[in-house]
């Protein structure tokens, strides 16, 4: 599973957050703690694409008890969130430098967390991530997702153009555009449970529960 090119955020990944926090304030933060407390209580947590870390630094904070699996493709990303983890009362953290398709065949998870993780894919390569996601979340599991959506506004359409070009040029991520993964994820048996929308509605903040096999 290409989503994320092996290494392709490393140039970025010390300004990374900075970038993020210039350009959207509070609004991606926010996003991904929305649910945090959603994980369930010392479950096995499963974190796609972990970034610096930060939300792994918030979950051990709420959560010390779980087992954390932390997928970054990024060694970069990887050095800078053992470094904000370095301080904290510590579950049992794997850290996995590649991709989705590193993640244990036999580990099923209470929890999947993909923040800003989808909109790196195509809709063809999404669709594929998410049959893999489904069969790793254990039938009462949650997926847990923040990620941008698109509702036409003028002012996200020139802002997701830009923000593709710059990643596909600076990380050579795999998408030219924002899959819709709103759409995609009941396709795959994913239950929409809670949802909120920040920074004008661009981002979206969900739980998703998982459904039996059709």
């Amino acid at each position: 599973m290409n989503s994320r090119k092996i290494g392709g955020f490393d140039t970025i990944a010390p300004v990374y957050d900075a970038l993020a926090t210039m350009v959207f304030g509070r609004a991606i933060r926010n996003a991904e703690l929305h649910y945090l407390r959603e994980v369930r209580d010392g479950g096995k947590v499963l974190i796609l694409g972990g970034g610096t870390g930060r939300l792994l630094a918030d979950l051990l904070t709420v959560n010390p008890n779980c087992e954390i699996w932390y997928v970054e493709a990024s060694e970069a990303m990887i050095k800078i969130a053992r470094s904000n983890i370095n301080k904290l009362p510590k579950g049992e953290v794997h850290f996995i430098h590649g991709t989705q398709a590193e993640v244990p065949s036999y580990v099923q998870f209470d929890t999947v967390i993909a923040n800003f993780y989808f909109d790196l894919f195509s809709a063809a390569s999404l669709d594929r991530s998410l049959k893999q996601i489904h069969t790793s979340i254990l039938p009462d599991g949650k997926l847990l997702v923040s990620d941008f959506i698109d509702d036409k506004s003028w002012w996200q359409s020139v802002l997701l153009s830009s923000m593709y070009l710059f990643f596909r040029w600076i990380c050579k991520i795999e998408a030219t555009t924002l899959p819709d993964w709103q759409r995609q994820l009941p396709d795959h048996n994913f239950t929409l449970e809670a949802s909120t929308g920040l920074y004008g509605n661009f981002i979206r903040s969900a739980v998703y529960g998982r459904q039996a096999d059709c």
